[in-house]
């Protein structure tokens, strides 16, 4: 009976976001780190939408929660990390009010909190995903580099080309192949200048020009369609 009055006690509160530079939004003390794990209904701004499901986390970081809402297994006894997931983010900012309808399932004796839920929450490796930031920002920017701005497809697709085989980037409307040749517009053999030692690459660098122009060609003589040839008359008819 004292249980059903904890619990009744929980049902119904209002989850007030404590946003601020030096507060943690979600403590120790909090209901919702508390109910981690549980069976929450959720109301949510702007339109009062409700979602019950399993509350899944909470971050002070992104200032979220995330519930699950997909139904728990038809099988009451299977665990919960069997459950399938329908999970959905939610700020702070947007929870109206909660209230707790079961205790979901937890670690034996464990307290409240991430340490007891079910399936088990892992800490986030915050230098690895800065890691991993950083590295997709030098894949884009890599990217990034090698289009060249105002410049014509012929002239990207010559670049694409010679990329292929040599280190090649843009400096302006320039093509810059292994920084010791450079090929102007419009990229055409005539343009093509080679720095002094860069010899060896100057005639790289032709052949390569020379074979993109030859498929062009190529292609585009086979997109042509075939010329019908007129029969002559059967003599006699």
């Amino acid at each position: 009976m004292a249980e059903s009055n904890k619990r009744g006690s929980v049902a119904g509160k209002i989850a007030t976001p404590k946003v601020g530079p030096t507060k943690d939004v979600i403590d120790g003390d909090s209901i919702l780190y508390k109910a981690v794990g549980a069976r929450i209904k959720i109301t949510c701004a702007p339109h009062n939408k409700v979602l019950e499901g399993t509350l899944f986390t909470t971050c002070n970081i992104t200032n979220a929660i995330a519930i699950n809402t997909a139904p728990a297994p038809p099988n009451p006894s299977a665990p919960l990390s069997s459950q399938p997931g329908d999970y959905h983010i939610i700020p702070f900012a947007h929870i109206v009010s909660f209230e707790l309808v079961g205790p979901g399932e937890r670690v034996p004796e464990s307290g409240p909190g991430f340490d007891g839920a079910l399936p088990s929450i892992s800490k986030v490796d915050l230098d690895a995903l800065k890691a991993r930031e950083e590295q997709t920002i030098r894949e884009m920017k890599k990217r990034d580099a090698q289009k060249g701005k105002g410049v014509t497809k012929e002239a990207q697709d010559i670049f694409d080309f010679i990329s292929r085989t040599l280190p090649t980037r843009w400096a302006g409307s320039q093509i810059v192949v292994n920084d010791a040749v450079v090929i102007d517009p419009p990229y055409s053999l005539d343009n093509i200048k080679a720095a002094k030692g860069g010899d060896q690459t100057g005639i790289q660098v032709r052949k390569i020009i020379e074979s993109f122009f030859q498929r062009k060609k190529g292609a585009s003589g086979s997109n042509r369609a075939p010329v019908a040839t007129p029969i002559a008359p059967r003599k006699g008819g």
